[in-house]
């Protein structure tokens, strides 16, 4: 685990901030970032932005197959966004997107592990770091063995945040 406040940083934020709305303390939401996961991500910024006492920002959600979005990408987005995607969250600096399992069934250890594993490619594929929420009935060693061995077994220094009940963990790789 690894200390989440980091103080003495600079506050990185997106362009046009005119477009976004303060929807809680630290939280600030793109009125571009109209999807049915809206009000999910606007639950998870709150937990990220009151455990760490820092700003949030959620992200517009430009479609990808939209004539202008390139335009509108390079106006909305901060510089960095992996092309035709769309992270959830942009976090000390970093894009980050969120997964929740708090609708998983699976109880048997391997399944979840692979899950969890899945859940985090998945977030990688959108953006550097990964923001999942898991529920308690998880143990915590399956969730730490499961994040570590993919983030082992990623190239890039991806970090992970954890919300666990009402915990936050920060996961990174090992520095070798």
């Amino acid at each position: 685990m690894v200390d989440i406040f980091m103080s003495g940083e600079n506050i990185a934020i997106p362009p046009r901030m005119d477009t976004y709305e303060k929807v809680a303390e630290n939280v600030f939401v793109s009125r571009l970032q109209q999807t049915e996961e809206r009000e999910g991500n606007i639950r998870l910024a709150k937990f990220l932005a009151e455990k760490t006492n820092e700003p949030v920002f959620v992200l517009p959600h430009i479609q990808p197959s939209l004539k202008k979005s390139k335009a509108l990408r390079e106006i909305y987005f901060p510089n960095g966004v992996k092309e035709n995607k769309n992270p959830d969250f942009y976090f000390r600096g970093r894009f980050v997107d969120g997964k929740s399992m708090v609708n998983i069934i699976y109880r048997e250890e391997a399944i979840l592990k692979r899950k969890i594993q899945g859940r985090i490619k998945d977030a990688f594929k959108q953006a550097g770091d990964a923001f999942i929420e898991i529920p308690l009935f998880i143990d915590k060693n399956i969730v730490y063995t499961a994040i570590n061995g993919q983030l082992n077994s990623s190239k890039q220094d991806h970090i992970v945040y954890v919300k666990y009940g009402e915990e936050l963990f920060l996961i990174k790789k090992p520095d070798k």
